[in-house]
């Protein structure tokens, strides 16, 4: 727990430090060292306050997780609820890029992070199979948004994924029947 503004400063010169350093290099080459280093302060502060360098990227991805979620499972007016969340979304993940970079490569956050959008959309969604498909929709086009080097503005990227949200796929199927499958 954080009982004062000093430790919380040093907090965010260390979250800051690797969070500059996965823009470098990969967190596994990255070393207390080099963090301690970035972040100005000495190897026993920084044992202050993590255990080592896992237990800092647990913290880091659980507050930037945390981040990331709080923007979904209000109701509120549905399109501009969609539009300002799906803007929100973009820029955070384009401000925490060096994180999403690092942690879009690892399969078990992309699915744990679709899941748990998926549990948040039940709030919006009444149906579980709308939530699961907005969900793994969502982080499909923002994982392959970061992986494809930010090719988009966030304003942009935001624009096509609500583009893609909002799309009747009725309209695009060029005339082919959906069987009944029942």
């Amino acid at each position: 727990m954080i009982t004062n503004e000093s430790e919380l400063s040093t907090k965010q010169y260390i979250v800051s430090a690797i969070l500059e350093l996965l823009g470098l290099k990969h967190f596994e080459l990255i070393s207390v060292k080099e963090i301690v280093k970035k972040a100005g302060i000495s190897r026993s502060t920084f044992y202050l306050h993590f255990q080592n360098k896992f237990d800092l990227i647990d913290t880091v991805r659980d507050d930037i997780t945390t981040t990331f979620l709080s923007f979904y499972g209000h109701k509120e007016n549905a399109s501009l609820a969609v539009n300002k969340t799906t803007y929100y979304i973009c820029q955070h993940i384009y401000d925490y890029r060096n994180f999403y970079q690092y942690e879009f490569d690892n399969p078990s956050y992309v699915q744990e992070l679709s899941n748990t959008l998926a549990e948040k959309l039940l709030q919006v969604y009444d149906d579980k199979s709308y939530a699961i498909f907005a969900s793994f929709g969502t982080i499909g086009y923002l994982t392959f948004w970061v992986k494809d080097g930010f090719q988009l503005s966030p304003d942009e990227a935001a624009a096509e994924l609500v583009k893609i949200g909002v799309t009747d796929w009725s309209t695009l199927s060029n005339g082919i029947k959906i069987r009944n499958i029942l």
